[in-house]
């Protein structure tokens, strides 16, 4: 029996993994994460890494769906209440979503940046993020549903489009033009009033 035998369960070590590439990907970066040093930080051998993720790469993307866990639990509160109106949810979203992107900027490029998604992205990855893209897409069909965006919008189009001025607020913080997380914030709830803007737009005619 391996020391990482006696020290881990199986599942749990994959998790202590995941645990131990985030403390070091917050730390030194997507440059300074690696297998050898993953496996020195959770003190397993060399290779014991590689039981889990046959290579970096597969390790980031196991980073990212987990962010996308994390980011849709914290997205999950925002929905939990129905003495909101969609508009409102649509604000704690925006501002949740904002949030998470300043507070992790790490996380927040693997999970649509180039480094995960031009690089054979795993199926999960995929399939969670196109996930928080639907949930986007369901809020504003929600508001075209009780008559705040007009019928003439195609529901699909319009989210794509506003949700890249979100992302765009994102990297905006990210890449360390908005420094300020307090500022970050603030600018969201105007976001989140453009895009209710946005989304509204001129009514139909009758």
């Amino acid at each position: 029996m391996t020391v990482e035998t006696k020290k881990y369960h199986h599942q749990n070590l994959r998790n202590t993994l995941l645990e131990k590439a985030e403390e070091l990907l917050g730390e030194r970066g997507i440059g300074g994460l690696t297998m050898r040093e993953l496996a020195e930080r959770a003190g397993v051998s060399r290779q014991a890494p590689y039981h889990h993720f046959s290579s970096k790469h597969t390790l980031l993307c196991a980073i990212a769906e987990r962010s996308f866990e994390d980011l849709n639990g914290i997205l999950d509160g925002t929905e939990s209440t129905d003495a909101l109106s969609i508009e409102e949810v649509l604000k704690q979203y925006v501002v949740s979503y904002v949030r998470y992107a300043a507070l992790h900027p790490e996380k927040y490029e693997l999970m649509f940046g180039a480094v995960t998604w031009r690089n054979d992205p795993s199926p999960k990855l995929i399939e969670k993020g196109h996930a928080t893209f639907r949930r986007y897409t369901h809020i504003v069909r929600h508001l075209q549903e009780k008559g705040s965006l007009p019928k003439s919008v195609d529901v699909t189009r319009m989210s794509q489009t506003t949700w890249a001025t979100l992302h765009g607020l994102c990297r905006l913080k990210t890449d360390g033009v908005f420094v300020s997380l307090e500022s970050v914030e603030e600018i969201s709830l105007y976001a989140a009033e453009m895009i209710l803007s946005l989304l509204k737009g001129p009514v139909d005619s009758v």
